[in-house]
């Protein structure tokens, strides 16, 4: 029987920042309160955009 490698050169890259915040996004956001309303949901949001480019160094 061959043994199985687990080394980590073998293993998928580390998701990006953007993808651990829409993530994030997706597993707290659709469904709440600030999802079922327009306001909240379009600020919330925003701010999300906001965060991905503020951690991806662009203004």
């Amino acid at each position: 029987m061959a043994e199985e490698d687990y080394s980590t050169h073998q293993t998928a890259p580390p998701p990006s920042i953007e993808q651990l915040i829409e993530r994030w996004w997706a597993d707290h956001f659709p469904g709440s309160a600030v999802a079922r309303d327009t306001q909240a949901w379009n600020i919330a949001h925003a701010a999300k955009e906001r965060l991905k480019r503020l951690l991806k160094g662009s203004k």
